[in-house]
């Protein structure tokens, strides 16, 4: 039962998940303050004077208990629990207030920030002097907690734009922390809104004066003071340049981080700083290794330019990467991460310039490219790939675009896949096709590890630098088509912009760019292509969905691209009911299809079986594992290296917590990744290595999982493995299994493996079980275990019929036992497989020494139940009915005695086999079905299994009809689906008999033959005598009376002593007889076979046999001795089918009318008894039926 308190916001208590309605103010007081006690005790007296300070002592007394019942009554039990005179939280109650303080002492304020919704108790106010000040305190602490955590994540965060919403948080609580505003200014001015910068500033100087009696702090005036200068602000309005200096524009606003990285010998860093200071850099501080120069209000062909000298210079011993930070300082750790990023991906001696500033130097940017060379031809590019197993999709996109080109009208296509899927191969094809068409294109997107220098409308418009500037435009839109397209921004643009609040702005921006690309798109179309939505920064999605519903009525397409996931525009853009909108999901290569790009990247490779089996349909790490010829074994370099270095740009801290997370498999619920590892940082989406799921966190793909974990040293993955199998251990024995058969210990390993393979084995996933069997006896572990594991595989192959792999487990788990109970259970299942056998005998021989060995040790309980299960059902085959039942009963008792769920279902399915045995059909029934339901309730699947057969085939004698016929299909199909062939081979012969009783001999054979492929199979004999008994039946209902008596015959000579089918051999054998007096000879021999004791079924087909031949000899005096006895027989309980047969040879044998054995023969039918229904209607008396 889940119990949950909030206080954080307001007041409310839910149990499992259910709202609690506690109307009364006080009882709700009540409780929060034993919330935030957390876990103390708080004393009668203190808490009755707190809320009812105006009272006297014992009123309040009064009040206080009222109010705990009012609780109890509105909530139940367990929310409060005394000690004394002392009162405290339940233990089973969670709080929000013991999350939030659990989330700040294991370092995680971005959850500690997520919990916090409001003040404690918020809404909830005290009308006494005393209660207001213990509220006011508990308030102010926590909101100094969540001051100081927001604090932490904004630092956290960095300059992304995500920032935002979390600064202006922290000022609710805070108004006058400088932090945040200084964080919101580098973001106004990231965003061109230097006037946002100016108001901001001047309040907060104000405000601190007017408050404090202080000026600013000297660090947030010198940010102020250069962005005010235009110092650090990444460009707003990039226009063409070349890289020459006559054709370029001065764009004095743009920083450029350029950063040196060591690549083959030792450069000459003396030399780069001397050539680069002389042309404008100042050097930042790196890291080892790597050299950094930040370039302010320079243009930018003249760093570019001096970037090529210092490559001249330094020749192979350096790569370079040249960015345009996206926050104010280009000293931030993003900045330098984002520089890294480009700069590993040159080559030594090369340059690579980010996608954003390629346009402005004459540079080609394809779509999907994050980087491009400075340097014609000085980065290796691989040759595009047809477009391969995308024809589908390829095609439904054009004929979208053909007919709203046709049509003049707007479209809207979402192109959605895993990372690596080709959503950029197909964007790219997308793009040359509408080229050719004479679309105009222009290409934008979001990155990784930074949401673009510069807003998303800016960089449309950069695409298409071409586009006339309208002649008639109201003054707001003039400012923000400056802001759009200008080089330079003036301070008449920047004021009327900072005169419109953020929601106007960006619907002047939408209206302008809309209106813009309207007239790009005439006449022959426009095709707009933002990539990578899922990177896109706060906000940016909101803009996409306006700029595409004002373009829905243009000829203009809009191509969005995106991963999968939460925060997915997919949803968005459906739920708006776009009239226009085409949405392709990209799955995985299907098999067949990665073959063709097998051939098509590697045509010379004949075996690539395992790297398309590794890849898992995605294009990129096959091309990648073909290009090394992978076959087996660990990773290829490319692969891991491609992993690797994206692992590298990421921060120490995440860094550790990745690879920690790799522990947990490619995904994983954060949550027990926080659990297991507290020391490290709470994870988050990191590129294209982990992304959100609906579950929580994933790798990007199975082989990013894969290479990250092989890189981890074996020591460390074992020691990782450990901790997550103990925090596994107890709560989910899968993954407890999955890591500590991958840690040290052999001991829990063994013990691990136990657990996951009964869990596989109790939820029927047999061949889920034998991978954690296998892998828990190849560990040097506890013998107990491994003789667990040994019973475990041993009951599998009992279930799938193989009784003597079954028995020889059992052996050698006996013999590895080294408890006294566990050779006790060996024994008694071993006395259960040879009695499935037929060795009686030695099935004796084992429970006696089970037995006694338990009598030594004074064992009672589950394994007590067990052998006296297992001696009710050696007296049910002998026909013992009342050992049958003193077995069974007792095994119930002692199974519930333990609470044992597994011994209770048990025991009720051998009370329902030993009234069966009795010919108490119904008290069967009942009780197989408190079997059935005891073990769903338990999810003891293999027990229910065992007893589903015979509740049908108790019904059919009891009450038959559809009902039974439909329990006995249920039997066998549940047991064809779970694979357990032994329990299909029973379910199959109870429903072969109770086919022959409904006259559906097609049916009869189509089990037959089913059953005698299983015994064949599964070497069990103990069923043969039914099954031999069902072909002779089978045979005489076609005609084939000799063949009948062939199959029959065989079985006669032991038929007497055989209490489970003797009786029921004989009967046939009586109704099969030439003559009458051969037929009397077998009649006399049934019933001496009775006599000694016979299962109820072997009795009812004995006398249903016998009774049908004196309906076809006329000889009703023998009838009426047959009648006598099944109603002597039935005479502790009805039994339905009894009464029906014997009706139907009344109505046979003495004189009745066409319309009673019509009507019989109707109710019959209805009771799906054929058989009699054929006997009734037949004039001529023989064998066969049509």
């Amino acid at each position: 039962m889940g119990l949950r308190l909030e206080c954080l916001g307001g007041f409310a208590m839910t149990q499992d998940g259910e709202r609690v309605a506690l109307s009364p103010r006080k009882p709700r007081m009540l409780a929060g303050l034993l919330a935030v006690a957390r876990r103390r005790t708080m004393s009668r007296q203190r808490l009755a004077a707190l809320l009812w300070e105006d009272s006297d002592g014992e009123q309040a007394r009064v009040s206080l208990r009222q109010a705990l019942a009012q609780i109890r009554r509105a909530a139940g039990d367990g929310w409060i629990e005394a000690e004394g005179d002392d009162l405290r939280l339940g233990p089973g109650v969670a709080t929000d207030l013991d999350a939030f303080h659990d989330a700040l002492a294991r370092n995680d304020p971005a959850e500690a920030v997520r919990l916090y919704r409001g003040p404690f108790l918020e809404g909830l106010e005290a009308n006494t002097s005393d209660l207001a000040q213990a509220l006011a305190e508990h308030r102010a602490r926590l909101a100094t907690l969540v001051t100081d955590a927001l604090s932490q994540e904004l630092e956290r965060m960095g300059d992304s734009p995500d920032a935002a919403a979390l600064a202006h948080r922290l000022l609710g609580h805070d108004p006058l922390n400088e932090a945040a505003h200084r964080r919101l200014m580098k973001l106004d001015a990231a965003r061109g809104m230097r006037g946002a910068v100016r108001s901001r500033f001047n309040d907060l100087e104000a405000a601190l004066r007017r408050n404090l009696g202080t000026a600013p702090a000297p660090e947030t005036r010198a940010l102020y003071d250069r962005l005010r200068r235009g110092g650090g602000v990444a460009s707003q309005a990039p226009g063409p340049e070349a890289m020459d200096a006559a054709g370029g524009a001065h764009t004095p606003d743009t920083t450029l981080l350029l950063l040196c990285m060591e690549a083959d010998g030792t450069p000459d860093f003396d030399l780069l700083r001397e050539t680069a200071c002389a042309n404008g850099a100042v050097e930042l501080e790196a890291r080892p290794g790597e050299v950094a120069f930040v370039f302010t209000g320079r243009p930018l062909h003249d760093v570019a330019n001096t970037a090529l000298k210092l490559a001249a210079d330094a020749g192979p011993n350096l790569s370079f990467g040249l960015t345009a930070p996206e926050t104010a300082d280009p000293a931030t750790s993003r900045a330098f991460l984002q520089a890294r990023r480009v700069a590993a991906m040159a080559e030594p001696g090369d340059i690579l310039v980010v996608a954003d500033l390629a346009p402005r130097l004459g540079l080609a940017v394809e779509i999907g490219q994050r980087a491009v060379s400075l340097q014609r031809g000085a980065t290796r590019k691989r040759p595009d790939l047809p477009i391969i197993g995308r024809d589908t999709e390829l095609a439904q996109i054009k004929a979208a675009t053909s007919a709203a080109q046709i049509a003049g009208s707007g479209l809207t296509i979402h192109l959605s896949g895993e990372a690596g899927i080709g959503k950029s191969r197909l964007a790219a094809e997308i793009a040359r096709s509408g080229r050719q068409s004479g679309m105009r294109i222009a290409v934008a997107g979001f990155d990784a590890f930074s949401p673009g220098s510069r807003h998303l409308a800016q960089r449309i418009m950069a695409a298409l630098p071409e586009l006339p500037r309208p002649e008639e435009l109201p003054s707001i839109d003039r400012a923000v088509w400056s802001w759009l397209c200008d080089a330079e921004i003036g301070n008449e643009v920047e004021l009327r912009l900072s005169a419109l609040s953020p929601e106007s702005q960006q619907a002047r921006i939408v209206d302008v760019l809309a209106a813009a690309l309207t007239r790009a798109a005439q006449p022959s179309g426009l095709l707009i292509v933002i990539e990578d939505c899922h990177w896109r920064p706060m906000g940016a999605g909101d803009f996409i969905l306006e700029l595409v519903k004002k373009l829905q009525n243009s000829p203009a397409v809009v191509l969005l691209t995106e991963r999968p996931g939460p925060r997915s525009l997919d949803r968005r853009l459906a739920v708006r009911g776009l009239s226009a909108l085409v949405r392709v999901t990209l799955p995985p290569l299907p098999e067949a299809v990665a073959r063709d790009l097998v051939r098509a990247v590697a045509p010379g490779n004949n075996a690539p079986e395992a790297a398309i089996e590794r890849a898992a349909g995605h294009p990129l790490f096959l091309i990648r594992l073909l290009e090394a010829n992978w076959t087996d074994g660990a990773l290829p370099t490319s692969v891991a290296e491609l992993v690797q270095e994206q692992v590298e740009r990421l921060p120490e801290a995440e860094r550790g917590g990745l690879r920690q997370a790799a522990i947990l498999g490619a995904s994983f619920d954060p949550a027990d990744a926080a659990a297991i590892f507290p020391e490290t940082a709470r994870l988050r989406p990191s590129g294209d290595l982990l992304h959100e799921t609906e579950a929580g966190l994933a790798f990007g793909h199975d082989l990013v999982h894969l290479a990250i974990y092989e890189a981890i040293p074996e020591d460390t993955r074992q020691d990782w493995h450990a901790r997550a199998a103990a925090y596994f251990r107890g709560g989910d024995p899968l993954r407890w299994a999955d890591h500590a058969l991958r840690a040290a210990d052999d001991a829990d390993a063994g013990h691990a493996a136990v657990a996951a393979a009964n869990a596989m084995v109790t939820a029927r996933r047999f061949s889920a079980a034998f991978p954690y069997i296998e892998k828990g006896l190849a560990r040097d572990g506890d013998p107990e275990a491994h003789a667990e594991l040994h019973s475990c595989r041993a009951s599998i192959r009992r279930t799938r019929g193989d009784m003597a792999g079954a028995l020889e487990d059992y052996r050698t788990a006996h013999a590895l036992a080294t408890r006294a109970e566990t050779r006790v259970a060996m024994l008694t299942r071993q006395a259960l497989v040879l009695h499935r056998l037929g060795q009686g005998d030695e099935a004796d021989l084992a429970l006696d020494a089970a037995e006694e060995i338990a009598d030594s040790i004074g064992l009672a309980g589950p394994v007590r139940a067990e052998i006296h299960e297992q001696r009710g059902n050696r007296a049910f085959v002998r026909g013992d009915h009342a050992a049958c039942m003193a077995h069974h009963t007792a095994a119930l008792a002692a199974a519930e005695i333990a609470g044992d769920p597994r011994g209770i279902a048990r025991g009720h399915g051998g009370i329902g086999d030993a009234a069966y045995a009795a010919g108490r059909f119904t008290t069967a029934y009942g009780h197989f079905t408190k079997a059935i339901e005891t073990a769903e309730r338990a999810g003891l699947g293999l027990v229910r299994e065992e007893y589903m057969f015979m509740r049908a085939f108790s019904l059919f004698f009891a009450d038959p009809g559809p009902q039974a016929f439909l329990l006995a299909d249920v039997a066998v199909d549940s047991a064809v689906q779970c694979g357990a062939a032994r329990t299909e081979l029973i379910a199959r012969e109870i429903r072969a008999e109770m086919r022959t009783a409904n006259g559906d001999l097609i049916g009869l054979e189509e089990d037959l033959v089913a059953i005698s492929k299983l015994a064949t199979a599964r070497g069990e004999t103990r069923f043969m005598k039914d099954v031999q008994t069902l072909y002779a039946y089978l045979h005489m209902r076609r005609g084939d009376l000799r063949t009948a008596r062939e199959y029959i015959e065989p079985l006669l000579e032991d038929a007497c002593s055989d209490a489970y089918i003797g009786g029921k051999i004989l009967g046939l054998a009586a109704l099969l007889a030439e003559d009458r007096d051969t037929r009397d000879d077998w009649i006399a021999k049934g019933r001496e076979c009775l006599a000694r004791g016979s299962l109820a079924h072997s009795v009812f087909w004995y006398h249903a046999s016998v009774l049908e031949r004196a309906v076809m000899d006329g000889d009703k005096a023998l009838a009426r001795e047959e009648i006598d006895a099944m109603f002597a027989f039935a005479a502790k309980e009805p039994i339905g089918i009894m009464s029906l047969y014997i009706r139907t040879a009344e109505l046979l044998l003495w004189p009745s009318s066409d319309a009673d054995r019509q009507t019989h023969a109707d109710v019959v039918r209805a009771a799906c008894l054929e058989d009699c229904a054929q006997i009734l209607l037949r004039p001529e008396r023989d064998y066969a039926r049509p």
